[in-house]
């Protein structure tokens, strides 16, 4: 079921969702680390200012064919907390 205002990217270790703002919903990116299915380890942002520069930065990243493939959780959770300051939560899905 895709999500209207939603965009999606992937590869072997990680899947990263962008939200857009919608009338009652403020933007946010969620991330699922697609390689611990046992604790099925996710983040979300919890504030907006810069969202769209990361989403940006993260979608050039993905284009870029010699680092695609290389990019985990880990990583991702770096660029949202510390490039742009993001306020990231992390958390086991499975609980």
């Amino acid at each position: 079921m895709k999500i209207k205002n939603t965009k999606i990217i992937k590869n072997d270790k990680v899947i990263i969702s962008f939200y857009e703002k919608r009338e009652y919903q403020r933007a946010y990116i969620i991330a699922r680390d697609l390689t611990d299915g046992y604790n099925e380890s996710t983040l979300y942002t919890r504030k907006i200012r810069g969202i769209e520069m990361a989403w940006k930065f993260i979608e050039q990243i993905f284009n870029s064919y010699e680092l695609k493939e290389d990019l985990d959780f880990n990583d991702i959770y770096k660029i949202l907390e510390e490039k742009f300051n993001l306020d990231v939560h992390t958390y086991c899905a499975i609980d």
